[in-house]
């Protein structure tokens, strides 16, 4: 019986972090519970269907929480934006539909996106910023690089730095407006306050 009860905590595993930290000890105590009142087919006739249904379940849970769809669509509207701009450099045409798709989708979420900046965590606040700040001289930096390689040509290098400083230049300034967006988590003594 202890084999079983092993095979099934390893089962177990297979379930997110979080949800074996708040549930794993009580559907390991269940099954052993089930072994017992209804014998062991039972209990593994039971359980595997449910596990099999439920693993993948809160798998899917886990990476569709808001959290995560914000920040999926943050990168797909900051893929697209800068697919818009590299592709000015390249002449290929596409740069007004990336861009306009790139501009829909974010006034179409706007609400989610904003909301994503309401929430307070005071972490994720500073740690905006800091990414912001770090990115603020990328530009400049490969700009003043750049004009050392200034020559009658333009050749993939120059493409490259453009759009690396670009990108960071667009970074640095989302970093920094998200940041200053993102409010602070109450202080407890605030909280206590409040209440």
């Amino acid at each position: 019986m202890a084999d079983r009860h092993r095979l099934y905590r390893a089962l177990v595993r297979l379930y997110p972090r979080q949800f074996r930290r708040d549930y794993g000890d009580d559907l390991v105590q269940h099954f052993g519970d089930l072994v017992t009142d209804r014998g062991a087919r039972a209990a593994w006739a039971r359980t595997g269907l449910d596990l099999t249904i439920t693993i993948p379940r809160y798998h899917l849970e886990r990476i569709m929480n808001d959290h995560r769809s914000t920040t999926t669509l943050n990168i797909v509207i900051v893929v697209l934006a800068v697919g818009g701009i590299a592709s000015f450099f390249v002449d290929a045409g596409l740069s007004p539909l990336l861009l306009i798709a790139a501009g829909a989708l974010a006034v179409t979420q706007r609400s989610a996106l904003a909301q994503a900046l309401r929430v307070p965590d005071t972490d994720r606040r500073h740690r905006r910023l800091r990414i912001g700040t770090v990115l603020v001289p990328v530009f400049p930096t490969l700009w003043s690089t750049f004009d050392l390689w200034v020559d009658d040509s333009w050749s993939i290098r120059e493409t490259l730095v453009t759009i690396v400083g670009v990108l960071a230049l667009v970074g640095a300034i989302g970093f920094l407006i998200a940041g200053l967006a993102t409010p602070r988590t109450p202080d407890r003594g605030q909280l206590a306050d409040a209440g």
